[in-house]
């Protein structure tokens, strides 16, 4: 992409400088290179499943922290859809009272994991 930009993009507004290119060059390395690595962990630490429940969470807390840190409004329909999401991770990860959770089992490595397949 960064090959075909200066092609296909229309001129931006501003002057390309170097220092809005190592802005957007730590951007993407601390922004996004961290939360890669830092999601590959938990994906290794906690599974597929707990780590997709995570990036689920994202949204949830970025309109928190808008409404904390920037005063930004909430309507009805945010509330709601956290109170919808957050119901979607505890209800795949059954840990609402009167849910049983998978019975544990041991696999041939000696470990145990939860599930009912073989």
């Amino acid at each position: 992409m960064l090959a075909a930009t200066p092609f296909l993009a229309s001129p931006a507004p501003g002057d390309l400088t170097w220092r809005v290119l190592l802005a957007t060059a730590a951007l993407g390395a601390f922004g996004t290179g961290l939360a890669y690595v830092w999601n590959a962990n938990v994906v290794a630490a906690w599974g597929a499943a707990n780590a997709a429940a995570v990036t689920y969470l994202a949204p949830v807390v970025g309109v928190a922290l808008g409404v904390v840190l920037l005063g930004e409004p909430v309507s009805w329909n945010q509330v709601a859809g956290a109170v919808l999401v957050m119901l979607g991770i505890v209800l795949t990860r059954r840990r609402l009272p009167g849910l049983r959770s998978a019975p544990v089992r041991s696999n041939p490595s000696g470990k145990e994991r939860r599930g009912t397949g073989s």
